[in-house]
């Protein structure tokens, strides 16, 4: 797991809003629709899919972001941990994720 941890350290500490994600997954696309709604310009999706270490990723996420579940997508500010998708569209509904978004600009 160093290797995974290492990797996505290394992408949270570019500061950018990062979201943890897989290409195929249903979850992903539509998280990815509601981000594209704020215009975001330090946005980076980061596709673990193809990864040879995305068991050791999702590992590691799900020890990061202190969850239940091993799934993605799981979105960041910085080294702060925002929320997966419930949360993120739970966020986005309340207008809460636009405030977050403004804050941390």
């Amino acid at each position: 797991m160093a290797g995974a941890k290492l990797f996505v350290d290394k992408k949270l500490a570019q500061g950018n809003i990062v979201v943890f994600s897989k290409s195929y997954s249903p979850d992903c696309k539509l998280i990815q629709r509601i981000l594209a709604e704020y215009n975001l310009k330090n946005l980076l999706y980061v596709d673990i899919e193809s990864r040879q270490d995305c068991t050791q990723l999702e590992n590691y996420l799900q020890i990061l972001c202190q969850t239940d579940a091993r799934s993605v997508p799981q979105l960041f500010i910085g080294t702060k941990y925002i929320g997966g998708e419930k949360e993120l569209i739970r966020m986005h509904e309340s207008g809460q994720l636009k405030k977050v978004f403004e804050e941390n600009k």
